[in-house]
């Protein structure tokens, strides 16, 4: 049995990734996997907020234009230039969560059959996003694949996913000014957990945290990740 873990980060808010030169952008990011799967590469599942489902890339979220515009774009380019091969597409109003969490699941089940590790696959899900992933680790029943949910959780949320059973490694990443709380009750006696983390932020840009392909919530993933080298 896991016993979840919370640890306190303090990260200073940072402009958008600017980590290294790639001539990969956002443009060739991709809502399929690649034609021919490289086994010794990671892949990253990336589902958005639910603002780029109403309004698209960029959009600003009328009810919090404080926030600014989420850059759809600048985080999948952000995640490239971190090595992965990123998946991901913007979601369709008024398509159920469930098309997408059959769609990941499947894709992830090709590149497991193609042989990548599942160590080398993660998927990252924001705000509304997270759901999906959650309904991903309960499909794909597979303790080594890495999830990563960042602002969806609620104080009562805990209760909608009681019976839902969670499998993998998971970091949950969250903002000490966002209204969104901490995700630490969903993963508590889990026995098919392989793992849970909880990081704590302190950027001062409540849920508008991960609008943006900024190191904050970055560096986390990807030293989490490293960690199982």
């Amino acid at each position: 049995m896991v016993t979840a873990q919370k640890f306190r980060v303090l990260f200073t808010l940072l402009p958008a990734c600017l980590l290294c030169v790639s001539l990969v952008t956002a443009q060739n990011a991709s809502n399929s996997l690649p034609g021919k799967i490289d086994s010794s590469a990671k892949y990253l599942f990336y589902l958005h907020g639910q603002v780029v489902t109403e309004l698209g890339d960029n959009a600003i979220n009328n009810a919090a234009p404080e926030w600014g515009p989420y850059e759809y774009s600048n985080i999948l380019d952000s995640l490239k230039k971190r090595g992965f091969f990123v998946i991901s597409e913007i979601r369709k109003k008024g398509t159920d969560n469930s098309f997408y969490t059959q769609k990941i699941c499947s894709q992830a089940d090709s590149l497991l059959k193609a042989g990548v590790l599942a160590g080398n696959i993660v998927m990252v899900g924001a705000s509304s996003g997270w759901d999906i992933v959650l309904q991903a680790s309960a499909s794909l029943k597979n303790t080594q694949v890495n999830y990563v949910v960042m602002g969806g959780c609620w104080p009562g949320t805990y209760k909608d996913y009681s019976n839902l059973q969670l499998y993998g490694r998971f970091l949950s990443i969250i903002e000490s000014s966002d209204p969104h709380g901490t995700c630490a009750k969903i993963f508590e006696n889990r026995a098919t957990l392989t793992s849970y983390r909880e990081v704590v932020l302190h950027t001062g840009k409540s849920h508008g945290f991960f609008y943006k392909g900024y190191d904050h919530w970055i560096n986390p993933i990807a030293a989490w990740l490293g960690e199982r080298k």
